[in-house]
């Protein structure tokens, strides 16, 4: 309890009303072009499903329209508040599964509570743009396979709501699809042949619709692709669970993650040529979704080579891996009960240590935006971000704080 404590305590202290970064297109621009443009209703619909990149983002956009509906001005500490919701109720998801599996003793709970309250994802956890993504896919990904392996036919609300969590997390990020294709492959595992036949043509539509309506929006000019640089991202991301940003020795601790990573990677393997995949099929799906997140990324993100696997803004997706592992490792009978109060102890080690360094990182981080704001109320020539959007994201802002859909920190609360 302590460590959610401290959590909740960091996140009420620190979550601040101010945007960032991708906050200026993907939620100021966003509410100007659905609400304040004057487009007719089939305009204002494909506002909202259309492509941020390469994925889609519905349900932030969604959920930023619906608060301004009802407030009439963009509250970014709310919001931050309330995608943390997600993350409380994944983690309440994560009990009721170790409780299902007879596991729900202290040492797990602390080994979940180390990985997914770390402040190793901060990025994620504090600012908009990050946390209403990542917390909305993994949440509704992990309940689709939760529901979908305790259904039996499609005329249940098991199916019904799983279908569901499956579509928002579609529409949520870019890995959402992934949970598709690994509850298909639970379903035929159980041998439940209607329900595959059903949730093959669901999604079939969702995969239509991620990849094919809409065209998709424009890349940056492309990279030739490097393998070395992909495996070398691969590897540090599926070992970050254990990168703790350290003042010093940061090379040595991102090899440790590489290392580890690594191991991962060929455990996964293993487990499906040993026949675990068939014997488990849930929780080797669970295992599943964050490796397969972590391709994905590496594909995607292969040119930032080591450095991409330890970015802030990408490491809760790998925060489960840990917490799967050790139960997979538990059902094989290769860890014992006695074993978990040693490997408790260094998840909360690895804990406060990502704490004690992520949290004056953070705190540097919401100092510099907030300086950068106050520098733009006076000059708003001000670049807000580095690169070739300052200009762009100037004037979303500009029109946002005349519009008063969004008060800066030090101004009066206002409304539209």
């Amino acid at each position: 309890m302590a460590i959610v404590l401290i959590f909740l305590y960091t996140l009420f202290k620190n979550a601040q009303n101010t945007p960032s970064f991708d906050d200026y297109d993907t939620t100021l621009n966003f509410i100007r072009r659905f609400y304040f443009d004057n487009n007719p209703i089939n305009v204002q619909k494909d506002i909202l499903l259309s492509r941020h990149n390469e994925h889609r983002i519905v349900f932030s956009k969604a959920a930023a329209a619906i608060y301004f509906y009802i407030f009439h001005e963009i509250n970014f500490r709310h919001l931050i508040l309330f995608q943390n919701i997600l993350l409380i109720a994944f983690f309440g998801l994560l009990l009721v599964l170790l409780k299902q599996k007879k596991l729900l003793v202290p040492e797990t709970v602390l080994l979940s509570a180390a990985f997914l309250f770390s402040l190793g994802f901060w990025q994620v956890t504090f600012y908009y743009w990050g946390g209403i993504q990542h917390y909305t896919v993994f949440f509704c990904s992990f309940l689709c396979l939760f529901l979908l392996n305790q259904t039996t036919h499609p005329a249940s609300w098991n199916f019904l709501f799983s279908v569901i969590a499956a579509t928002v997390g579609v529409i949520s990020f870019g890995n959402g699809f992934l949970a598709l294709f690994l509850g298909g492959f639970l379903l035929a595992v159980h041998r439940r042949w209607k329900l595959l036949a059903a949730w093959t043509i669901i999604g079939i539509a969702l995969l239509t619709f991620t990849f094919f309506y809409q065209p998709p929006a424009e890349n940056d000019a492309l990279v030739g692709f490097n393998v070395e640089w992909m495996a070398r991202l691969l590897f540090t991301f599926l070992g970050s669970f254990l990168y703790i940003n350290p003042g010093t020795g940061q090379n040595m601790n991102i090899l440790v993650c590489m290392l580890a990573g690594l191991l991962v990677f060929l455990t996964w393997i293993w487990l499906f040529f040993k026949g675990y995949a068939f014997k488990n099929p849930l929780l080797y799906s669970l295992f599943s979704l964050p490796v397969l997140t972590a391709i994905i990324v590496a594909i995607s993100r292969f040119e930032t080579k080591a450095a991409g696997g330890i970015a802030p803004r990408y490491m809760f997706f790998t925060a489960t891996i840990p917490v799967f592992l050790i139960l997979i490792l538990m059902d094989l009978k290769i860890l014992k009960t006695k074993h978990l109060q040693i490997l408790g102890a260094f998840a909360a080690l690895i804990w406060a240590g990502s704490y004690y360094y992520n949290v004056r990182a953070l705190e540097k981080s919401n100092t510099q935006i907030a300086a950068t704001l106050r520098k733009w109320e006076a000059n708003r020539s001000t670049s807000l971000i580095d690169g070739n959007k300052s200009a762009e994201f100037s004037e979303i802002l500009t029109w946002a704080v005349d519009k008063k859909v969004v008060t800066l920190p030090g101004g009066e609360v206002v409304s539209r």
